[in-house]
């Protein structure tokens, strides 16, 4: 049986399974150059390549099929004698990319692979040049010495290393591609030793190579396939997490809801109870009590309807790196991600928090929606050494709509380096705090021309929000709580230099207290 399987093998250019073989390279060739379209990563296209070129190698070795007696003729000839060493260039070429760019081996080892990429586009020139010297001259060896005592060793020299590398990572796939390498690298070592038994390999050896093509491209493509679920994977789980964050957002806002309702029909039970002359002193205190309570809640409110807003405009800066399936950078903005969303949570159940922990969230914010501009943005804070930012209050969210606001209607649409400042001043204990917000975008009458333009576009609430906070805080805390928002402009030209918010409030320190009486 195993004579007649060995027979079988030998005979692989006329039985049909050479030709099933070459089949094989083809259609793979076909689904992973669709792919490629389709998901635009570069490894598909690697792939979809090299199984063209070891499917033109193999072609002329079949016999018995349609296109087997071209490869007698003449002109069949030529055509051999001019694909034959650009197919065993761009295969090993093809090879070494593909594997570089699947297992990601640039992030992991730059240096390795800034050498490969070098030593190829290096050694091609001087290939296709010996190449196209023998094409001239059919008796010149260069090439094929050029070929053996060079470019081979050097293939294999990025073989041996690619595989340890590729051992070294911590990935899924990583046995895949290693087994098929392995397929790969055991046929050419049976053939090369054929080779130096019968001086040459001849047609009947070729069953080997056969053999390890076939496992080497199921096996890879099998990796291709498990890269691709792991990828649909990290998208259902972020999709999953967005759900989950908006779902407990609704929840916050519902159970405020449900107490605000709860808290006005309890007062107003109470107010109606209070009917006597004598009690008008308590109707009133508690009328007191009850607008300082609604205004509490309203507050809260206001701050639940502005996060599901803040996490998607947020969501939306690190959402691009898993379409393009960017798993290292996607995982690690996620992360960002993650810790601000924690930070919101916390301070949104707060009335105020120090001014370390808000300037520490709206920096978390700018990198997130710096990564959208290809960290194109530039963030710079100041602030006066003598301000206790550890120890200062502020109304909890503050900064967020403004800065927002300078990122996507100032900056989004600027061309160039786009830059966004935020100076704190007021170093004297007994000065208010000033807080400055400047943008270098394109200015408040061209995002309203660009508004404008756009009727799908929805008019932002996050201002109007900030001035009834303001309000509430100004009563509470009998302070001045205000802002003024100033274009930026060229004295000479009049052009657009950006937007500055200017914000003015007291400094509260925690034992501030709220004054109810003016409610």
């Amino acid at each position: 049986m195993l004579k007649g399987i060995t027979d079988f093998l030998k005979e692989s250019n006329q039985n049909g399974f050479g030709f099933f073989v070459v089949s094989v390279l083809f259609y793979l060739f076909v689904f992973f150059l669709i792919q490629f379209f389709q998901h635009k990563k570069r490894f598909y296209l690697f792939y979809s390549l090299y199984a063209l070129m070891n499917g033109i190698t193999l072609l002329k070795y079949i016999d018995g099929v349609f296109f087997s007696d071209f490869f007698h003729t003449h002109a069949g000839r030529i055509f051999v004698g001019w694909v034959h060493y650009p197919t065993q260039l761009l295969a090993s070429m093809l090879f070494s990319f593909f594997i570089l760019d699947i297992m990601q081996l640039k992030n992991a080892h730059p240096k390795f692979v800034k050498w490969t990429y070098r030593a190829y586009l290096g050694i091609t020139p001087i290939y296709l040049f010996l190449w196209a010297v023998q094409l001239n001259n059919p008796r010149s060896y260069l090439i094929d010495y050029f070929h053996g005592f060079f470019f081979l060793p050097m293939s294999l020299i990025v073989f041996v290393l690619g595989f340890y590398w590729v051992s070294r990572q911590n990935r899924m796939i990583k046995w895949y591609i290693l087994s098929g390498m392995s397929a790969l690298f055991v046929s050419y070592l049976i053939i090369t030793l054929f080779s130096f038994e019968k001086t040459r390999a001849n047609s009947e050896t070729l069953y080997i190579f056969y053999l390890g093509v076939l496992i080497e491209s199921l096996l890879f493509a099998l990796a291709i396939g498990l890269e691709q679920k792991m990828v649909y994977r990290e998208k259902a789980y972020v999709q999953k997490k967005y759900i989950d964050q908006l779902e407990e957002n609704q929840v916050i806002k519902e159970s405020i809801v449900r107490t605000l309702s709860d808290e006005l029909l309890q007062t107003k039970a109470e107010i109606e109870g209070l009917s006597s002359e004598a009690q008008k002193e308590r109707t009133e205190k508690l009328t007191m009590k009850m607008e300082n309570k609604f205004a509490q809640l309203r507050l809260d409110a206001l701050r639940s309807q502005m996060n599901p807003h803040f996490i998607f405009n947020a969501l939306n800066s690190i959402k691009s790196y898993f379409i393009e399936n960017n798993q290292e950078k996607a995982i690690y903005y996620l992360g960002r991600f993650s810790k601000l969303i924690r930070g919101i949570l916390e301070s949104s159940r707060k009335d105020l928090i120090t001014l370390e922990e808000e300037l520490n969230i709206i920096k978390m914010y700018v990198e997130i929606e710096s990564d959208r501009f290809k960290n194109g943005m530039e963030y710079t804070l100041e602030m006066d050494k003598e301000i206790p930012a550890h120890i200062v209050l502020v109304p909890s969210l503050l900064l967020q709509p403004f800065v927002e606001n300078s990122i996507w209607h100032g900056l989004s649409t600027r061309h160039g380096k786009k830059k966004l400042s935020i100076k704190v001043e007021g170093k004297e204990p007994s000065e208010n705090l000033t807080i400055t917000i400047a943008d270098n975008g394109i200015g408040r009458q061209a995002s309203r021309a660009k508004n404008n333009q756009n009727p799908l576009k929805g008019q932002s609430l996050g201002l109007s929000i900030i001035k009834d906070r303001l309000d509430f805080f100004s009563k509470k805390y009998q302070g001045d709580f205000n802002f003024a928002i100033h274009d930026l402009v060229d004295k000479k030209t009049g052009k657009p230099l950006g937007t500055e918010v200017v914000i003015h409030m007291p400094k509260l320190m925690p034992d501030s207290e709220p004054v109810e009486k003016n409610f």
